[in-house]
Formats: structure tokens, C-alpha cells, sequence
């Protein structure tokens, strides 16, 4: 989590709110790494002191490999340029889920997926962004 950030719940709910969250600064761009956050860790993120710093992300690698279980408010809040799902081809899970993918689209951003899009790397400096894919 960013700095100053305390989660909402001090003992995670679970595995997944265990995962490390960042917000990475550099080269000019901004990215939002969330691991594998559930949809309560997501909103206290949300509602915290520094979510300002989180408004209109660069990049975004969404929560949980694309699942359903996403806080519609987190993302129009970040409202990411490109969003990154990493997940496996044909995967038994259904990851991404569509109504994920839809919400990430509808609020403006790319999306690219690993299962579709292959390994992918970003690079970019000064708010331009590009995609290496593999």
C-alpha cells in the first residue's frame, strides 16, 4: 500500500488481502500493483488517507488475476490509461471474468491480458507508455 496507508482490518481477512499492494513511481508514470487484494482490502484502499495518490493511475495490474471479486469504486477511482491482467490461457478459474474486463474498458483503459497478449513489459517515461509483448 502506499505510504501512511493502514489497511482497514489490522489481521487480513484472508490470503489474498495478505499480497502486497504498490503504487510505484517512476520515469514520469504511475503504476498500481494489487496483487491479489479481495474486494473489502480494495475499498479500504479506496476510502484511505492517500487515495488521492491513486486517482488516475498509468498503469493498473488489477486485483486477482481479473476475477469478478473487484470493487467497482476502486477502479473508476484509479481510473487506469492500461490495465494488465495476468492469468492463464484457458484457466479453470473463467479469469478474467467480463464484467471486470467491461468495467476496465468502460472507465477508459486498454486492457491487455497475459493469457491473450502473451508475456508483457512496459516501458515509457513521461507519461508515454508502451507495451513490449512477447
Amino acid at each position: 500500500m502506499p505510504p501512511g496507508v493502514l489497511p482497514a482490518h489490522p489481521v487480513p481477512e484472508g490470503p489474498n488481502d495478505a499480497s502486497v499492494a504498490l503504487l510505484v513511481r517512476t520515469a514520469g508514470l504511475r503504476l498500481l500493483l494489487l496483487g491479489d487484494l479481495e474486494p473489502p482490502a480494495q475499498r479500504a484502499l479506496a476510502r484511505s488517507p492517500a487515495a488521492e495518490a491513486l486517482e488516475g493511475v498509468d498503469v493498473l495490474k488489477v486485483a486477482h488475476h481479473g476475477s469478478a471479486y473487484q470493487d467497482p469504486g476502486l477502479i473508476r477511482r484509479v481510473a487506469p490509461r492500461l490495465a494488465l491482467i495476468s492469468c492463464g490461457a484457458d484457466n479453470s478459474y473463467g479469469h478474467p471474468a467480463p464484467g471486470t474486463v467491461a468495467a476496465l474498458r468502460a472507465g477508459g483503459a486498454a486492457v491487455l491480458r497475459t493469457d491473450r497478449d502473451g508475456a508483457l513489459a512496459v516501458t515509457g517515461g513521461g507519461g508515454e507508455l508502451k507495451v513490449a509483448r512477447d
